[in-house]
């Protein structure tokens, strides 16, 4: 009796035992579990913001898109009034020659009708008063038509130097115009693609915190279920060793057994999900980078050449028309170079050179509302080759006025 009482004795220690271990280890899992449903909460929170964030920024690029449709049509508008400008100058000249000729007839009449060389013979001959009051009164109008046509003639020629400032400037100011259009979207592209890098990288970890917690939870499970077996068997053995003292023992045994294994289970899952997740992470490729094959600017060189006279579009990247940055990226694009899409991001991605390195096939970034908005192909001998939003894919002079002013520098593509 007192071995069987001994033996019942340390099975209920052992069962006490074997079955704290896993309620242990069931509180650090809860604690676990409430650890990243915070976690998962806060980032929710965060992606949520974020998204705020990111829905505002492309309402302003609608916005920002309908004013640059908008301004195309002004631009368009500007075309046209280039057109009538140059044609108002034409007709100015042909003006100013007709009246010079006039002039001219003129004063071959006042010769012919008074029969004199000039206008004082011509007053002298009259042969009463009234014949000399008339005859003053038309050399007076005479002179004084003259006069007026001179000034006129003076006018026109102001007008006609007005009209050629005001279309330089109005040339000049349109350039700016698409400088400031592909300014403003390449910023809100910019803080676009951060915002959804940002809800991307969120998400991701969001559902990292997941899948962490799903383990945790069947973890849990498992502990749960080992415990309520454990409490079977514990129930069990205690009955069976009141009758039978072997039978009590071997039932000890396997239970003592049972317990462990059943405890190791959520262990050994836990370190081989860890392992194959460290075992993912080694075999992960390294990012690499691939260096511009030799040979390229033959390529670029021909695409760029080949869709020259194409009309700048706002926004455009194939042949039926080209912003700037769209073009590099067309002509880039056909030797297997890929670029980003602006013109300050391509200068964000490439190597920074001096001009004396400069050489054909580079990139060239000007600067002309404050920040890189203007991109061109470097040919060489100070000319590149770009969409001009005056004139389309055209042959350029960097040392020219204009983008003299506004250079910032050359870029290498690796």
């Amino acid at each position: 009796m007192n071995k069987k009482l001994i033996t019942l004795v340390l099975l209920a220690s052992m069962g006490v035992t074997t079955y704290l271990a896993p309620l242990t280890a069931e509180a650090a899992i809860d604690d676990n579990i409430k650890q990243t449903t915070e976690k998962i909460n806060k980032l929710e929170d965060e992606k949520k913001s974020v998204a705020n964030e990111l829905a505002a920024i492309t309402d302003s690029m609608a916005k920002n898109e309908s004013k640059a449709a908008s301004l195309m049509t002004e631009m368009t508008e500007t075309q046209e009034t280039l057109k009538e400008l140059n044609s108002q100058i034409d007709t100015l000249n042909e003006g100013i020659a007709a009246r010079e000729a006039k002039l001219a007839e003129q004063a071959r009449t006042v010769q012919v009708n008074g029969d004199t060389q000039n206008y004082v013979d011509f007053i002298l001959e009259s042969e009463s008063f009234a014949d000399v009051l008339g005859r003053a009164d038309v050399v007076s109008k005479l002179v004084s038509a003259n006069q007026e046509l001179v000034k006129a003639q003076a006018a026109d020629k102001e007008l006609v130097a007005a009209k050629q400032t005001e279309t330089e400037k109005t040339l000049e100011n349109q350039t700016l115009v698409a400088a400031k259009l592909e300014a403003a979207k390449t910023d809100l592209e910019q803080q676009g693609l951060e915002k959804e890098a940002v809800v991307a990288s969120l998400a991701a970890e969001k559902a990292d915190a997941e899948t962490e917690k799903e383990q945790f939870l069947a973890t849990k499970t498992a502990a749960e279920k080992a415990a309520q077996e454990l409490q079977a068997a514990k129930t069990a053995t205690v009955a069976v060793a009141t009758s039978d003292e072997t039978e009590t023992e071997a039932v000890a045994t396997n239970t003592v057994a049972t317990a462990a294994e059943k405890t190791a289970t959520p262990i050994a899952t836990e370190t081989k999900t860890t392992e194959t997740k460290a075992k993912a992470v080694e075999s992960k490729p390294a990012a690499t980078t691939t260096p511009v094959a030799g040979g390229s600017w033959g390529a670029v060189q021909s695409a760029a050449f080949g869709v020259q006279g194409t009309p700048y579009l706002y926004g455009g990247t194939t042949t039926a028309g080209f912003d700037c940055s769209g073009f590099t990226q067309y002509a880039f694009n056909a030797a297997g170079i890929s670029l980003p899409r602006t013109a300050s991001a391509q200068y964000a991605a490439s190597t920074k050179i001096s001009q004396s390195e400069a050489k054909a096939g580079d990139l060239v970034f000007f600067n002309q509302t404050g920040s890189i908005d203007h991109v061109g192909i470097y040919l060489g001998n100070g000319s590149f080759i770009g969409a001009q939003s005056s004139s389309g894919v055209a042959v350029a002079q960097i040392n020219q006025y204009y983008w003299a002013q506004y250079v910032v520098g050359y870029g290498r593509v690796n």
